[in-house]
Formats: C-alpha cells, sequence, structure tokens
C-alpha cells in the first residue's frame, strides 16, 4: 500500500489530498495552491502545472523542507562570520569505529537461565542482563571492564563479534597494534571492513606531522569498500577531515599555534579534497572546521560557495511565486544578494523575520485563499486496498 497526504488549510480549509487514489492521482501545485487531479499511473516528479507551469508535488511538498534550509544557511552564514556553534549543532556526530551490539540468538545448549538473560538483553534492560552476559557491560559505558568481559568470551572460544568488539575498545584507547590483531580476525561485515579503515587513517594521523601518504588513504579506502554519501555513513575523508581539524585545535591550545599554523592550514586545505562527498553536510563539515580553527579566509571562502548555493535554492522555491508567500520571498531575495555582494552580516540579519515565523517552524506557509491560515499537509492515510475481484459465478445446473 501507498500513502496519501491532505493539503489543507488551518483557517478556511482549502487544500486537496495528493498521492495515489483508487482511480486517479491527487497532485499540488504549491505556487497556485491548487489540487490537480492526475491519472493514476502518472510519472511522480515529472507532471507540471497547466496554469503556470511550475512541478506538481505528487507524494510530498517542498515547502516542507523550506524552515530546514533555511535554519542551515543561517548557521552558514554564522560560521562566514567568526562563529561556527551554530552549524556545530547541525552536524551529524559520526562514530569513528563501529561495533555490532546485536544481542547474540540463542544457542541450542544454552540453558533456561542463560535464554532468559539474552532475552533480556534484546529488550535493552542491559542492567538486569549484566549479571548473567558479561558482554552487556559495552553497553553500560565501562569500556575497560567491558573489554575484559569479550576478552573472557574469547577464552570460551574464537568469536568474531567478540574480535571486533575488542578491537574497537582497544582502538578507542590507543592501542593500535591490539586493535589491529583482533580486526583482522573480526570477519567482512561492514563494521569491521570500516574499523580496519578508520584504524589505518587514525594510526596515520598520529605518525605524522602532515597529511597522510596517498597510500595509506587508497588502502583505507579499499578496506572500507564502496560507502554511499548518505549524511550518517563514515567515510575515509570525513574522519580524515576531523582527526586533523582536532589535531590542528589541540595545537592551538597548547599554544603551538604560531609554530604550526601555515603547516596546519596547507594540510587541512589538502586534506579538503580528500573529501568523497560533495554533500551540504560534507561542506558544511569544512566550513565549520575552518571557522572553529579562525581560519578566516579559508571560512568565508568555502561559506561564501555553499552559502550561495543555498540561497538561490531557497530563493527559486516553486511555494514562494505565490502572493501569500511574497514577504518570504523578499527576504530570501534579500539573502541572496546580500550573499552575492559578500556580506554575510547582511544576509544573516535578512533571514531573521523568517526564523520567527511560525507557520514555517511548524512546516507550512501562508494561505493563499483566506490570508489568515496557514497551509500544509495535515492528514495522512494508506491508500485503501483494492477491492476483491468478484468471483466467479458458476451456472447452476438446470434440472
Amino acid at each position: 500500500m501507498s500513502a496519501r497526504w491532505h493539503v489543507g488549510c488551518d483557517h478556511c480549509g482549502a487544500g486537496a489530498w495528493i498521492g495515489p487514489g483508487p482511480e486517479d492521482r491527487g497532485a499540488w501545485c504549491e505556487a497556485c495552491q491548487a489540487g490537480v487531479v492526475l491519472p493514476r499511473d502518472a510519472a511522480p516528479g515529472r507532471a507540471r502545472c497547466q496554469r503556470c507551469g511550475g512541478p506538481l508535488a505528487t507524494e510530498s511538498l517542498r515547502s516542507e523542507e523550506l524552515w530546514g534550509e533555511i535554519q542551515h544557511l543561517a548557521a552558514v552564514l554564522d560560521a562566514w562570520r567568526g562563529d561556527p556553534g551554530p552549524l556545530a549543532s547541525l552536524l551529524p556526530v559520526r562514530p569513528r569505529f563501529i561495533t555490532d551490539l546485536t544481542p547474540p540468538e540463542p544457542a541450542e545448549e544454552d540453558d533456561h537461565a542463560t535464554r532468559a538473560a539474552l532475552a533480556t538483553l534484546a529488550r535493552g534492560a542491559f542492567g538486569d542482563a549484566r549479571a548473567r552476559l558479561e558482554e552487556a557491560v559495552e553497553r553500560l559505558a565501562q569500556p575497560s571492564l567491558a573489554e575484559w568481559a569479550w576478552s573472557q568470551v574469547l577464552e570460551r572460544g574464537e568469536s568474531q563479534t567478540a574480535r571486533l568488539a575488542r578491537g574497537v575498545l582497544e582502538a578507542r584507547r590507543g592501542d593500535f597494534e591490539g586493535a589491529r590483531d583482533d580486526l583482522e580476525r573480526a570477519g567482512d561485515g561492514f563494521e569491521a571492513r570500516w574499523d580496519r579503515a578508520a584504524l589505518m587513517v587514525l594510526e596515520a594521523v598520529a605518525g605524522t606531522p602532515g597529511l597522510p601518504d596517498p597510500g595509506v588513504l587508497a588502502r583505507a579506502r579499499a578496506a572500507a569498500g564502496e560507502i554511499a554519501p548518505y549524511w550518517s555513513n563514515p567515510t575515509v575523508g570525513r574522519l580524515l577531515w576531523s582527526l586533523l581539524i582536532e589535531r590542528a585545535g589541540a595545537r592551538a591550545a597548547r599554544g603551538d599555534a604560531a609554530r604550526a599554523a601555515c603547516a596546519d592550514e596547507r594540510v587541512l586545505r589538502a586534506a579538503e579534497r580528500e573529501i568523497e562527498f560533495h554533500t551540504f553536510w560534507d561542506r558544511a563539515l569544512v566550513v565549520h572546521g575552518y571557522a572553529a580553527l579562525g581560519m578566516t579566509s579559508d571560512a568565508a571562502r568555502a561559506g561564501a560557495a555553499l552559502a550561495l548555493e543555498l540561497a538561490a535554492a531557497l530563493a527559486g522555491e516553486p511555494c514562494l511565486r505565490g502572493v501569500a508567500a511574497r514577504p518570504i520571498a523578499a527576504a530570501l531575495e534579500a539573502a541572496l544578494a546580500a550573499v552575492r555582494a559578500g556580506d554575510p552580516a547582511a544576509a544573516r540579519s535578512a533571514l531573521e523575520p523568517l526564523l520567527q515565523r511560525q507557520d514555517l517552524a511548524r512546516y507550512r506557509m501562508p494561505c493563499g485563499h483566506c490570508g489568515a491560515g496557514s497551509i500544509g499537509i495535515d492528514k495522512v492515510e494508506d491508500e485503501p486496498e483494492p477491492a476483491p475481484a468478484p468471483a466467479l459465478q458458476h451456472p447452476k445446473a438446470t434440472p
């Protein structure tokens, strides 16, 4: 079954359904704020409004992303101006080492008490399971005890899960040799492959004052395997950047900034090119890093390019073409003009009224029908199951 959504005004009730219906497909023009009926087999994403020529929403509203994108732009502008804090609050925290904490399945020889403990662990009651399952301590934020417990597991027999878990714990406390030995015997699952790659990068950064050898990075990428650009995925480039930013920050905190600043700046500019993807999250990671280190020219270079792309995309959103959205459109046009002029402070000021709007914060737009309410998705329902075909009727026998 597919879902469909109702777009409606919270004041006048104007609206329509979008998504698949029993015989047709509902669509919504965000510029005209009008419903459109399409054939059931219409290709989502390709339909255009016959009235204004704009794209039709057939599965979700683009305007629902407006609030988040405005916040992204504001945070980038703040970092461009020298304040990395707002952008830091948006960036994902990616684990350096990944372990597999899936509770093990009971073995045939397990007694009732062990099976009960495993069931307790699967429910997330780690404290209750701890008394009978030593492996649970890893989830109780006691790494030394957890490492000991996994060692006890390995004394009873070889286990890739235990190798992976102990290797991660060793790597986190800096025992690279022990971690490497365990992770090499942790199998070929995603977690083990990534952890071996991450260990290579961590050792390389720890062992050289500059950028790690390209061969090391190539081997790390080969070990990790193909990784999609999804925002939360760890990658060699993302990890390398984060480690180098930390190292430069630590040098500055020790008072080594004057001696190491030039070297760090050269290394970071090179590391920027090692980031595999060009998503907002990757570019924001770079802007934040430069701003956090006070590398103002680089923060401005990277921040201005990203802000320009975000502001231009926002100003072109179809939902801003209607009369009711003119104040929002005007603010975004002013922000775009300021970005183009190289004035992040003016651009940030232009966004401030939008960040105070409650309709945008609720993922809604001002209603052009009544001028008093806001319009957005207010109902979601599953597509009804098609009616069963009538049963074949056998002709009655003639008496």
